[in-house]
């Protein structure tokens, strides 16, 4: 047992035997001594419990820090790459939902999300414990919200690192209070929502890993000249640029073959990606739409190499480096034309090279380290608090916006089955006629499969009984059909039924045509808004695999993403599936 466990140890007992409240604040400055002294392997451990000290503790400790309730980025582990610094400036509880046997201890609380919102969770919080804020670093991707969002009675603050997520990005503005978008080019896009915007390098998702990727090795003494750490790729996000770098350094590698040691390897293990990072003098790095700057782009930094950096650009957009890293200052930002050219002279100027990666490494850990990020959010947000309200009508805004959230993660079924059995359960009290049968129409597959073929005739029966009576359950085209005669000139009823078309293949092309250039062509509907549930298809008219991705991409992800109100975002849908149907 090295001297801090025992120390630590030692602590928790005397915490135990502690005789008096002035005893337990003695204790903090012995805990603080004993921090100050931790290092390597036992830093994450020793603020973990010291967190869980104080949280036991908070009635009685004179020293102050803020609270933080931490969501689903740490539904599985607590703390973890994103969270452990935090843990230096924060009295931290971390929610978790995946099991109940990992919330035995005071910094873990375990909610079952389909029947504990807010009101539940707020009970379990530790005495004294009086969070500043919720947090969530990658809310838009896949991750379970709970329930009752709007019931917290503090500031609920998210991080959108995912924007290519399209409706599922669009929602997490309407269910929280704050957002932080990735880069200031999304800005615009997430701005006419419910919430409101906050600016953080990285949107909080990525920041200084100098902890786990420490740079050891001197740039000049290292193997590898240039590295390359990605493979080729048919996402639409990277617009081929990936497949065009490769090829430029496989070229490079073999022109130089005898001078330059160039290494370009894919898919590795932790440990071998760390290793060759801190062995290379020169790392490259290709960042997608969705930027502009990724994990790499800090893992490289932190490492010690050289970054060098290309970014997929997209006029509608723009492009801003954010004031985080400055090109040729902090990282060398190149593209197809000038690769070699600067390769070859930064493998040559070795001071220069230094220069610039050391730059990168103290920017990123003075200015953009978890926790001083974290400070900057508290600071923001201070005098922007949230009020809340307990209403019933707020929880179920809360539960819709929820199971709408899931339910847009198409590219996780389960999850979308989820989504769907939340919208079931709440879309009876929709008080909207025509909106509650589309928004029925849109969910139509998923609700079946998740709720069965019973609740939806029951969810029916509560509008018409003769229309559930009448419904057959080995029939999905008539029941959408069905459905769609209760309102047949209303564009979010087509919509909805031309997207299930596609995807059921229920109509030949031209057919599809001439509905998508008859209902929706031009049709502005301005009563859009998220209280609309709206189906994008899964594949294209003529089911071509290998194209949908890139037409999806170009004309519904792209669009989506710079959508500034609600009409652009109507637009979004209602071009894209012209585009899609006579694609």
């Amino acid at each position: 047992m090295s001297s801090i466990d025992l120390s630590i140890k030692n602590l928790e007992k005397e915490e135990k035997q502690a005789r008096s409240k002035n005893h337990l604040n003695e204790i903090e400055d012995k805990w603080e001594n004993v921090l100050s002294e931790t290092t390597g392997e036992n830093y994450v451990e020793a603020f973990k419990r010291y967190n869980r000290f104080r949280l036991r503790n908070l009635l009685v400790l004179k020293k102050k820090r803020p609270g933080l309730l931490l969501g689903y980025i740490n539904d599985h582990q607590f703390p973890n790459f994103h969270t452990f610094e935090l843990l230096k400036v924060a009295d931290i509880v971390s929610l978790t939902s995946s099991r109940e046997d990992q919330a035995n201890e005071v910094d873990r609380i375990y909610y079952f999300p389909s029947s504990d919102d807010f009101t539940v969770i707020r009970k379990k919080l530790p005495k004294g414990f009086r969070p500043s804020l919720f947090l969530d670093m990658q809310a838009a991707h896949g991750h379970m919200h709970p329930a009752g969002l709007s019931l917290m009675p503090f500031p609920t603050v998210a991080g959108i690192c995912h924007h290519q997520q399209g409706p599922a990005a669009k929602t997490i503005c309407e269910m929280f209070d704050f957002v932080m978008p990735v880069g200031k080019v999304f800005s615009p896009g997430c701005n006419y929502q419910k919430a409101k915007m906050l600016s953080l390098p990285f949107g909080f998702n990525w920041a200084s890993f100098h902890r786990s990727f420490n740079a050891t090795t001197k740039w000049d003494s290292r193997e590898v000249d240039v590295s390359v750490t990605f493979g080729k790729t048919s996402n639409p996000v990277y617009q081929g640029i990936r497949d065009q770098v490769i090829e430029l350094m496989e070229k490079f590698k073999s022109k130089w073959t005898g001078k330059f040691v160039v290494k370009i390897a894919s898919n590795l293990s932790k440990s071998d990606y760390i290793n060759l990072l801190a062995s290379s003098k020169i790392s490259i790095n290709v960042v997608a739409i969705n930027g502009p700057y990724n994990y790499r782009s800090c893992e490289i930094v932190n490492s010690g190499a050289l970054l060098f950096q290309t970014n997929v650009i997209s006029e509608e957009l723009g492009f801003c480096l954010d004031d985080v890293l400055e090109d040729e200052t902090d990282f060398i930002f190149f593209d197809s034309s000038n690769l070699e050219e600067k390769l070859l002279y930064f493998l040559d100027h070795t001071e220069k090279s230094k220069q610039i990666s050391e730059s990168a490494q103290n920017r990123l850990k003075s200015e953009f380290s978890y926790d001083k990020m974290l400070i900057r959010l508290f600071s923001k947000v201070k005098s922007q608090t949230i009020g809340s309200s307990s209403s019933e009508n707020n929880l179920s805004k809360d539960k819709f916006l929820l199971g709408k959230y899931l339910w847009q993660q198409s590219q996780q079924k389960d999850i979308q089955f989820l989504g769907s059995a939340f919208l079931g359960n709440i879309l009876k009290e929709e008080k909207d006629n025509i909106r509650f049968f589309s928004n029925i129409l849109a969910i139509l597959p998923e609700l079946i499969h998740s709720l069965g073929f019973e609740t939806l005739k029951s969810l029916i029966a509560a509008r018409s009984n003769d229309l559930a009576d009448s419904l057959d359950p080995n029939n999905l085209k008539q029941i959408a059909v069905q459905l769609l005669s209760v309102k047949m000139d209303h564009v979010a009823m087509w919509y909805n039924f031309l997207s299930l078309s596609v995807d059921f293949q229920w109509s030949p092309k031209v057919v599809l045509q001439q509905i998508a250039d008859q209902a929706m062509k031009n049709n502005t509907w301005e009563g859009y808004s998220q209280e609309w549930l709206l189906r994008f298809p899964s594949k294209l008219p003529d089911n071509h695999k290998e194209d949908f991705n890139t037409v999806r991409y170009q004309q519904f992800i792209l669009p989506l993403m710079r959508a500034k109100n609600y009409q652009e975002e109507w637009g979004a849908y209602r071009n894209a599936m012209v585009s899609l149907v006579n694609y």
